[in-house]
């Protein structure tokens, strides 16, 4: 029998609970490493499996947009929109080495990876941690529940101890959207001559355009 005792405000409130448990010390530290990015020929890339790759994947594209939009680099791309590369990696080698297979190729020393992990102990995302770990290469993870192994091996880990996968994440685009935010006001000079009449006739004025 169906549960209709469970209402979209329970939800809220837990998703509240999850979000006070959020370490502003771990945001600031990511943010900052996040920061030095702009303008760097170094790349950020972003992981993850499932929903958690769906919002990498979400992120990528709205950071390359909006900074772009505001003429600042930021070389940002998620590891998994190339479909014909994870299928053969998966089909010729082993789904878990998907992602570790591009250290030393596509990924060099300079780069910073950022891993979006419910869990925190998905494989591919652990061997691919692991080799980057022994190169120097700076790391960055999101995880929820425990931590996983994820939240070990990384330098600037952003643990949620939360256990649950849906919540965990909603956390993961809201921190990314907070960061986002937070950007644009540090560089709030590039947005100040910033016009986008098509964006503002559809949210602001409530047109269809």
């Amino acid at each position: 029998m169906i549960n209709n005792n469970f209402f979209f405000k329970d939800y809220a409130n837990q998703l509240s609970k999850a979000l006070d448990l959020v370490s502003q010390d771990q945001i600031d530290n990511f943010f900052n490493v996040f920061d030095s990015y702009f303008g760097s020929k170094a790349n950020i890339y972003l992981l993850g499996n499932g929903g958690s790759q769906a919002n990498a994947h979400h992120i990528s594209g709205d950071f390359i947009k909006t900074f772009s939009l505001a003429g600042l680099k930021l070389k940002i791309s998620c590891l998994a929109d190339n479909v014909c590369h994870l299928t053969a990696a998966a089909n010729d080698l082993s789904y878990d080495e998907a992602y570790s297979i591009l250290i030393d190729n596509l990924i060099d020393k300079d780069d910073l990876l950022v891993y979006l992990s419910g869990s925190g102990n998905s494989l591919n995302l652990v061997k691919c941690a692991r080799k980057a770990k022994l190169r120097f290469i700076k790391q960055a993870a999101i995880t929820g529940f425990n931590g996983g192994a994820l939240n070990d091996i990384v330098d600037y880990p952003i643990h949620i101890k939360f256990n649950d996968m849906e919540i965990c994440e909603d956390i993961q685009l809201s921190i990314f959207h907070y960061i986002k935010q937070r950007l644009i006001l540090k560089y709030s000079n590039n947005f100040d001559d910033l016009e986008l009449p098509k964006y503002q006739k559809r949210t602001l004025e409530d047109l269809i355009s």
